[in-house]
């Protein structure tokens, strides 16, 4: 659905904004936070030969979801394996975390981690496309990915699934963890169009 030199300049684009999602998460909880270089995958949401096993179906993930409107729509998600999810809220809050599934006091936390890094992230994004967006409130799920996808797009048209893996560093634990964008097909023709002038443009 994109091709190498737009996979190139949106993994520059999303690189920043997971630069700026890490200084944001820093601040707020005074731990310098460290996000590794990203690696960009695209599929199309009907692509279950490949998406599948990249998550696999029996997994469950911790996630946070976050839909938004504008010139441009969609999802994104941040998802974690929940004993990373559990090992990320240990380093950064004062909770003590043994389980291996998330309580209400840890699902709640974790809400509240994967905002910070969504509107931090999202933010960023915005303002390198200069898009205009509303966002809806955020969702904590302790799903599976593919699950997540096909409830996305249930009801529409195939759409776009940009897969963000990344590592975050917080007191040199390294934490692997992911940030999907999913669009529908008419905002994946956006997106490309707005690559294309940043690509043309620079």
């Amino acid at each position: 659905m994109l091709n190498r030199d737009q996979i190139d300049a949106l993994a520059e684009m999303i690189n920043t904004s997971l630069t700026a999602a890490a200084h944001s998460l820093s601040e707020i909880v005074e731990t310098e936070v460290i996000i590794d270089v990203p690696h960009i995958q695209v599929y199309t949401s009907d692509d279950q030969a490949r998406l599948n096993p990249v998550f696999g179906l029996e997994n469950t993930y911790a996630t946070v979801k976050q839909d938004f409107q504008g010139n441009l729509s969609g999802t994104a998600i941040i998802a974690f394996p929940s004993e990373g999810a559990l090992q990320l809220i240990s380093l950064l809050t004062d909770l003590v975390v043994s389980d291996e599934e998330l309580d209400i006091i840890q699902s709640g936390t974790f809400l509240e981690i994967g905002n910070i890094i969504n509107n931090a992230f999202l933010g960023s994004l915005n303002n390198q496309f200069d898009f205009h967006v509303h966002y809806a409130l955020p969702e904590f799920n302790e799903v599976s990915i593919p699950y997540i996808i096909d409830a996305t797009f249930r009801d529409q048209k195939q759409g776009g699934v940009i897969v963000t893996n990344t590592t975050f560093i917080v007191k040199s634990k390294n934490i692997e963890g992911h940030i999907l964008l999913l669009f529908k097909v008419i905002d994946m023709d956006f997106l490309k169009r707005k690559l294309n002038q940043m690509i043309d443009g620079s």
